[in-house]
């Protein structure tokens, strides 16, 4: 299969809908940032209680949907409605008897949906073990290397190509993140140990 390219020269810098994803995009990265260093304050506040906290976030956000729930319930009923899931004869050999049952009669979009569901919360559990250990600072750059790597998954799996702009934002992604953790993993430590061993020798 050809690879598609994904030319960005034909993106209008000036159109309407593009600047209203950047500002879109930007203001998510500020809320994002802001919620780490507030997260950063109530760990250090309150202790580091991760678990209360994923709790609590996901808990009290649920009221929010409670006005989009006819739409959702329509829409996991269209969902229900698609075909059933297959599965590979290869992997159903290994599978148990019960969970191939399971999951034959089951509609793929449900499948993917759950499976969906299962590596957002792997992914958010992880976030917030690293939260209690790390900065905020740290967090959000290894969230935005994160979502390049999806990204430039999404683009594999899918054939596409990426255009020059792509490659140059990336390329700033990935190397932003490599001065980050050199500064924190090493030039910062050797200066700290510098600095302990001047003290040591003027006293």
């Amino acid at each position: 299969m050809a690879a598609k390219p994904m030319e960005t020269s034909s993106i209008s810098l000036a159109s309407a809908s593009f600047e209203a994803g950047l500002l879109i995009l930007l203001v998510a990265q500020l809320l994002s940032a802001y919620m780490g260093a507030y997260v950063e304050d109530i760990y250090r506040d309150h202790g580091k209680d991760w678990q209360a906290n994923l709790f609590y976030s996901h808990l009290l956000s649920l009221p929010l949907f409670a006005g989009f729930a006819p739409v959702l319930a329509e829409q996991f009923t269209r969902l229900q409605a698609s075909r059933s899931f297959e599965i590979p004869p290869k992997i159903a050999a290994n599978l148990p008897q019960a969970l191939e049952e399971i999951l034959a009669s089951t509609s793929q979009h449900v499948v993917y949906l759950t499976a969906n569901a299962v590596t957002q919360l792997l992914c958010i559990t992880g976030v917030n073990i690293l939260s209690a250990n790390t900065s905020a600072v740290t967090v959000t750059i290894v969230l935005n290397i994160r979502k390049l790597v999806s990204f430039l998954l999404s683009i594999w799996i899918f054939g596409n190509q990426m255009g020059g702009l792509m490659k140059v934002g990336a390329a700033m992604v990935f190397g932003a993140g490599a001065l980050y953790g050199w500064e924190t993993s090493y030039r910062i430590p050797q200066r700290k140990k510098a600095e302990a061993a001047k003290e040591q020798k003027g006293h």
